[in-house]
């Protein structure tokens, strides 16, 4: 698990601007989606928010880009999944499936994922 004071100076300020005042961050963990290119899954008391950061072109310009932006109140259900290459990497995939779409948060540390899933239920059963 990571904190939120650690992460890059664009991202926080790009979830600051996503969630409302009265929020705050309860867990901050990190995905692999490409190599050197983590995913930062943001859990707060009303969403899940999975943010990347891409780069324009050739240049040496990046941005931060949203992924999802999940309330607790839209989620219908959460999976952790450990496939063989998670349970040799000690790592597992969160399947977050809403009304029509799946949203997958691959390669976590288990024990984090684990956290996060537990968090995510917890509030979703609220």
């Amino acid at each position: 698990m990571a904190e939120f004071t650690n992460m890059p100076p664009r991202i926080q300020k790009t979830v600051r601007a996503q969630i409302g005042e009265d929020e705050e961050v309860c867990l901050c963990i990190l995905g692999r989606s490409d190599l050197l290119r983590p995913d930062f899954v943001f859990i707060t008391t009303r969403r899940v928010l999975v943010l990347d950061e891409r780069y324009i072109g050739s240049l040496g310009v990046s941005y931060a880009n949203i992924r999802c932006n999940l309330l607790f109140t839209e989620i219908r259900d959460v999976k952790l999944v450990r496939q063989l290459k998670h349970r040799l990497l000690n790592q597992a995939k969160l399947e977050i499936s809403v009304l029509r779409n799946v949203h997958w948060i691959d390669n976590i540390n288990f024990r984090s994922a684990r956290c996060a899933y537990m968090c995510i239920t917890e509030q979703v059963r609220k």
